[in-house]
């Protein structure tokens, strides 16, 4: 290969690279995302958010994705980026994340059992985790907020107590 050649190959690999990069920070953002985190080497997290998020939606979105930052931050961009092909590092990323957001709900006046029971449910919705049992998805949770998984069961189970008494 002539040095002209590898200079060409050298260009655009380096603008494939850079249009990879930059484009998810210049593009709309989608619709449907609350928020999003980039990890890249060197530079570390960045991240976008839903400008169409009310205050507190923005809140927990804030929460859930700076766990992802400091996931980023702490593991790096190569192993970030690893840990979110298999699913089982990216449930225990995002069992880290929505347990960030839950203890937020918490902190802000929110009930344990409901906090829980919302990231549960969010949890299982994700497409990556459809087909996963309720109980992975729930020891991944449980592992990640041990603190919160405990105050939910209790609230629960005093909700029970007052609900068989009655009123």
């Amino acid at each position: 290969m002539t040095s002209a050649s590898v200079r060409r190959v050298g260009l655009v690999v380096t603008g494939a690279v850079l249009a990879a990069l930059t484009l998810p920070l210049l593009l709309p953002f989608p619709e449907r995302e609350e928020g999003v985190t980039f990890c890249y080497p060197v530079i570390g997290p960045v991240q976008r958010f839903n400008p169409d998020l009310s205050h507190s939606a923005l809140a927990r979105t804030r929460a859930h994705e700076g766990a992802h930052a400091s996931q980023c931050r702490r593991d790096g961009a190569i192993w970030h980026f690893v840990r979110g092909i298999f699913p089982s590092q990216r449930l225990a990323a995002e069992a880290e994340a929505y347990c960030a957001e839950a203890r937020l709900g918490v902190e802000s006046g929110g009930r344990a059992r409901l906090e829980y029971a919302r990231i549960q449910d969010e949890l299982r919705e994700m497409g990556w985790f459809r087909r996963l049992p309720s109980d992975v998805l729930n020891d991944s949770l449980a592992s990640h907020c041990p603190m919160l998984a405990a105050a939910a069961a209790r609230e629960e189970a005093e909700w029970i107590s007052r609900y068989r008494r009655g009123p």
